[in-house]
């Protein structure tokens, strides 16, 4: 029988990204796997017919600028999603933007990494994350 590690969704148009975070989740967090999306329609089409579903996504430049609040709210209600950490990325943060995805329900607005400290860093956090939601999930049963 095979066990299937938690696994995180990685949403980013740009594959050579996905080899980036790979490389991070190889060496700083091997208790998750790491898939890549495209977009935010392939990964609901995916995730939509399974059962399993991801611990966390991980969302850079995916939905248009303007519409990242209106795409949020989608993926927060989403059956995919509603139990799964969602992290923001974007090149520039601001603590005003941060603070009103928070409100709305991301687990955070993270500065996309560009070099390795920052992205063993960024890997670290999101899967801290994943443990404070689960052992929350946990306790609540």
């Amino acid at each position: 029988m095979e066990i299937l590690k938690p696994w995180v969704a990685l949403l980013d148009e740009d594959e050579d990204d996905y080899i980036y975070w790979q490389h991070g989740f190889r060496n700083w967090a091997q208790h998750l796997d790491l898939y890549w999306f495209s977009s935010v329609t392939e990964f609901l089409s995916a995730t939509s017919l399974g059962k399993d579903k991801p611990v966390a996504l991980v969302m850079d430049g995916v939905v248009p600028d303007g519409e990242e609040m209106k795409w949020l709210s989608t993926l927060l209600l989403h059956p995919s999603c509603q139990q799964a950490c969602l992290i923001m990325l974007s090149t520039e943060v601001t603590e005003p933007q941060r603070e009103a995805y928070l409100r709305l329900g991301a687990s955070d607005h993270l500065q996309k990494p560009v070099h390795l400290d920052e992205l063993r860093i960024v890997v670290s956090t999101v899967s801290g994350h994943i443990t404070r939601k689960s052992g929350l999930q946990r306790s609540e049963l």
